[in-house]
């Protein structure tokens, strides 16, 4: 009995160790919408920036052949412009202050690219 014991006190100190290093709060179970929020940030990033590559090539395809690439350069910034709502959503409700300071740096970002693009 005492064996299974220190079994399940070992493991609740391991998850409790583990959630620490990872999360940087001690408990059982860690919340998930911080992380949830991240990484959906990160994805929006990526999104983000493959619009704004696909506008570039747009340009730059126009530029080499001369053909109309009026309808791609205007997908890449539909696909600028929603990531831009989503981002203002995440910035609004997520309770991280590090995912919002990450979210207002990428609002930053996208502002200043269609500045530049403008």
């Amino acid at each position: 009995m005492q064996k299974i014991v220190l079994i399940v006190v070992v493991i609740v100190l391991g998850l409790l160790a583990y959630n620490y290093f990872t999360t940087g709060e001690f408990s059982l179970m860690p919340a998930g919408g911080s992380s949830d929020d991240g990484s959906e940030l990160n994805r929006l990033r990526g999104e983000f920036r493959s619009a704004a590559r696909e506008f570039r090539q747009a340009g730059r395809s126009a530029g080499l052949s001369g053909m109309d690439t009026t309808d791609a350069a205007a997908a890449a910034l539909a696909a600028v412009e929603r990531v831009e709502e989503q981002v203002e959503s995440l910035a609004k409700r997520t309770e991280d202050v590090d995912v919002r300071a990450e979210a207002e740096k990428l609002l930053d970002e996208i502002e200043k690219y269609k500045k530049d693009i403008s």
